[in-house]
């Protein structure tokens, strides 16, 4: 009866979150990252990196695995944006430039306001291997993406000389990654032990962005069609716990290699992800009390895209430092885990890059997050969390490329929201 019941546990989660990932995409926090992906590790801001709990380690610390014995956990997430706005203003350059003027003075706000997604993974503790304990797990996760629509384009729509093509596009970007991480863990000693997974991922675009390079200023052939690419990299890490109140976590998670988008292969022709190095400190100074605290290196000019100029084809990145630390609470007899988190990340987009980058606004630097597991059962956890991600304003202050120039003035402003709820369950 119990094995049967358990069995039915683990076929409701794949089915939930399945459902979930299949609604569409998750708009990102840290760059086009996803803030955590669980909501434990979201109700602790992503500060989990020696703090494994969930199998969120399967992207945060594999290493973690050991701890977390054999569990399933799902998680169902919607984002609702807020304050997702394009003003775009120019310079008075003349109407012959290759490039048209701005949409000058136009005020327009996103269209997506609401956006779903989710987490599923399960462990297993290999049985036999107490001495040395050896786990594995996999994983499907919403790992990034950030998404926008307006009403229309970022460039102005007046007449233009005979062969320019500008109409009402350049106005949506759609980028979203989900992520397959098979794991592997083992117990070195009683303290230490370390990990690895293996990240396949899937990305999807969709864009009616302006073609590089192209003079003419023609749509890109894409045109706002669905294009999807597959991807691969790994994840290393290590987990050592000094003692009864103290763990110190490390990963290193690799660039992330993509394959080509082949029908924007004139605008975005491949997106790889970054590398990502974390670094953590769990302390527990009363037995129901932790707090964590975690560092993290966004390594974005490490990819090619991010790297490169607006003119050459690129977003013109700078890398990205992040800090979170969060705070667990265990209460009403071991019933009630309740969390706060706070998380910075300074925004990779550069001031003299904001109209370039008007339609991926990744400016979201302050979060506060919260959450609670209620225990209705000794294995049985339901969960709830939510991010609050503060608004975010940049302006372009026209000291760049042709584009900086061009757009010089734009104003992008962005907030969001993310609700999130799930189940997790230990199993004897």
């Amino acid at each position: 009866m119990k094995r049967k019941r358990d069995a039915l546990i683990v076929i409701a989660a794949a089915v939930f979150a399945i459902c979930s990932l299949a609604g569409g995409d998750a708009c990102a926090t840290n760059g086009t990252r996803m803030l955590a992906f669980s909501s434990r590790d979201a109700g602790m801001a992503g500060a989990t990196t020696a703090s494994s709990e969930d199998t969120s380690c399967l992207v945060r610390n594999p290493a973690g695995l050991v701890r977390i014995g054999t569990r399933v956990d799902v998680e169902y997430e919607n984002l609702m944006g807020r304050e997702v706005m394009m003003h775009t203003e120019g310079a008075a350059v003349p109407p012959t430039l290759p490039l048209p003027l701005p949409n000058i003075g136009t005020i327009q706000k996103s269209t997506i306001t609401y956006l779903p997604g989710g987490n599923i993974a399960i462990s297993y503790r290999i049985p036999g291997t107490d001495s040395h304990p050896v786990s594995v797990g996999c994983g499907v996760f919403t790992m990034a993406g950030v998404a926008v629509d307006y009403p229309s384009s970022r460039l102005n729509i007046r007449p233009l000389p005979l062969g320019y093509g500008v109409g009402v596009y350049d106005r949506m970007v759609d980028l979203r990654s989900v992520r397959i991480a098979p794991g592997i863990a083992a117990g070195i000693t009683d303290r230490l032990s370390i990990g690895a997974t293996a990240n396949i991922a899937i990305q999807g675009l969709k864009a009616d962005l302006v073609r590089t390079g192209d003079a003419t200023l023609q749509e890109t052939a894409g045109s706002g069609k669905w294009d999807f690419a597959p991807g691969a990299g790994f994840t290393v890490g290590l987990l050592y716990r000094c003692n009864d109140w103290i763990s110190l976590g490390a990963s290193y998670e690799s660039h992330g290699w993509m394959g080509h988008h082949y029908k924007y292969k004139d605008c975005l022709p491949y997106i790889d992800e970054p590398p990502v190095i974390n670094a953590g400190i769990s302390v527990k100074p009363v037995r129901k009390v932790e707090v964590t605290f975690d560092a993290r290196y966004i390594n974005w000019t490490d990819v090619k895209l991010a790297r490169m100029k607006p003119h050459e084809g690129g977003f013109g990145w700078q890398d990205q430092w992040v800090f979170a630390t969060g705070t667990e609470w265990t209460l009403c007899r071991d019933k009630l885990k309740l969390r706060f988190g706070y998380n910075y990340g300074k925004s990779p987009i550069q001031p003299h890059v904001v109209f370039a980058n008007a339609l991926l606004p990744v400016i979201m630097e302050h979060h506060f997050t919260t959450g609670f597991s209620w225990y209705v059962a000794n294995n049985l956890s339901l969960d709830f969390v939510w991010e609050h991600a503060f608004t975010g304003v940049q302006s372009d202050n026209g000291c760049g490329d042709i584009y900086s120039q061009t757009g010089v003035g734009t104003k992008v402003s962005a907030g969001g929201d993310m609700i999130g709820a799930g189940l997790g369950y230990k199993f004897n």
